[in-house]
């Protein structure tokens, strides 16, 4: 079969945890560290982390499914597309859904699980067994178009620095942090390190919505509130809070982006290049206006010595994905249409599968082919330093 370019890059989609991914990739000495499929009161499956109550596979397993038919109880890995977990399978459901490659995230809070646990030894462990996963057997089945985000951990800077060769060894496009790279609260200058490693390998950073410090996922992890949950039927109060949550999710990412910005780290590391990850873009041509106009008023009592204004560092550093957004698609020369990645959010209950260019058709009315191309193609290929064809 013949090459061709890419035409539709989805730059944020996800994995179903395999049933059997830590039988076969977490050393055994570690196996009472993993979580465990049980099933939820509803008789479908779900993951028992180490704290809380199990969490179904209900609205992370939705391909296919009508709107009215999602449930976040109740639903079995029977009942669920095999692209969910299986590379070979996600192969042939792109292929239904048009799309040429995607960029691949871990599951939130299986990383959230091992991320937060207090011992170093199995943090590590169940880090480096989801990145052998989703490298070695899920992607395997085609790296030109099976892209994954090598898992960063959050123990300070030389371990992340180690991990960062790891990516490499393993021709990783680009890394995810889930906390900045010292892993506390606050971007600070012994991050800079990380930076400066990342320009150097031509690596792209990804920020999945947020960050979180150390020190709080173990707190969460040692006061036994889970770091993600999910609720369902019967908590309509709570569902319309979660709801209200995810519509607003671009708000747990500003502190990170302003952090960035006003740390002066990227007038240090001009090269950096920052991917935020499903938060879309509506919201951010208000948001810089505010910013800027902050930043003017504010500078010289503030003691702000950044070099630019904060909209200077978007366009610059930045890009953002977006699954729904004909907000942000109609305002994209104000957000920037180099700044703009479209993305399935597959297998989660955002995605439109298998009617993605229909959904991409629809919000591209009156986009001329170029920039169409570059907001659902190009610059993914751009950044994250894709082949010029796929297969």
């Amino acid at each position: 079969m013949g090459r061709k370019r890419y035409e539709v890059v989805s730059a944020d989609v996800h994995i179903l945890e395999p049933r059997d991914i830590w039988e076969k990739h977490l050393p055994k000495k570690y196996a009472e560290h993993a979580p465990k499929l049980v099933k939820d009161h509803e008789g479908g499956d779900a993951w028992q982390f180490s704290v809380g109550a199990p969490d179904p596979i209900g609205l992370v397993s939705t391909p296919g499914r009508r709107f009215e038919e999602l449930k976040w109880f109740g639903v079995t890995y029977e009942e669920t597309r095999p692209g969910c977990w299986d590379g070979k399978e996600r192969l042939k459901d792109m292929d239904i859904d048009g799309v040429d490659a995607e960029v691949i995230f871990p599951p939130q809070r299986t990383m959230g699980h091992w991320l937060s646990m207090p011992d170093e030894e199995i943090s590590l462990a169940g880090i480096d067994a989801y990145n052998e996963f989703v490298f070695d057997e899920f992607a395997a089945a085609d790296p030109d178009r099976l892209i994954p985000c090598y898992q960063v951990p959050n123990l300070g800077v030389d371990t992340a620095l180690k991990y960062l060769d790891k990516a490499i060894k393993k021709k990783a496009k680009t890394v995810v942090i889930s906390s900045w790279p010292s892993g506390g609260e606050n971007i600070t200058p012994d991050d800079d390190r990380f930076w400066q490693a990342c320009i150097d390998a031509k690596m792209p950073v990804n920020i999945h919505i947020s960050l979180m410090s150390r020190a709080a996922g173990v707190k969460s992890y040692e006061s036994g509130q889970k770091v993600t949950s999910g609720v369902g039927r019967g908590a309509g109060a709570a569902n319309a809070r979660a709801i209200g949550a995810m519509s607003g999710v671009f708000t747990r990412t500003t502190p990170v982006f302003t952090g960035f910005i006003f740390s002066g780290a990227l007038d240090r590391f001009p090269d950096l290049q920052i991917v935020l990850t499903e938060i879309g873009v509506g919201w951010v041509p208000h948001y810089l206006e505010q910013l800027d106009d902050r930043y003017w008023r504010n500078r010289g009592w503030g003691e702000i010595d950044i070099k630019e204004p904060p909209t200077y560092y978007w366009r610059k550093n930045f890009a953002a994905t977006f699954m729904i957004d004909f907000t942000g698609v109609f305002q994209r020369h104000i957000v920037g249409v180099q700044n703009m990645m479209w993305s399935t959010d597959y297998p989660h209950h955002g995605n439109d599968w298998p009617y993605s260019r229909r959904t991409i058709d629809a919000m591209m009315v009156g986009v001329d082919e170029a920039e169409r191309y570059d907001i659902v193609a190009g610059n993914a290929v751009r950044i994250f330093n894709l082949p010029e064809t796929a297969k």
